[in-house]
């Protein structure tokens, strides 16, 4: 939301999934972000990088046309 962006939130709750990821032996971290969703410059600034386009057929005509994005950890 809006409101929230910049208040260290969203870099908050990025930390807790990594933490999580850690614990559970994991080595990267992965999202699917809409090519034209402004919280991909939020998302590089974090470390992701755009590593797959995607679209995902949702149903009734609609599609999701994404960015696969990973981060090492």
């Amino acid at each position: 939301l809006p409101e929230t962006q910049g208040t260290g939130l969203g870099r908050q709750f990025f930390e807790l999934v990594k933490e999580k990821a850690i614990e559970n032996q994991q080595n990267a971290i992965f999202l699917n972000v809409n090519k034209y969703n402004n919280a991909i410059h939020f998302y590089n600034k974090l470390g992701f990088i755009k590593v797959k386009d995607e679209v995902i057929d949702i149903g009734n005509g609609y599609v999701m046309d994404d960015y696969v994005m990973e981060v090492a950890i």
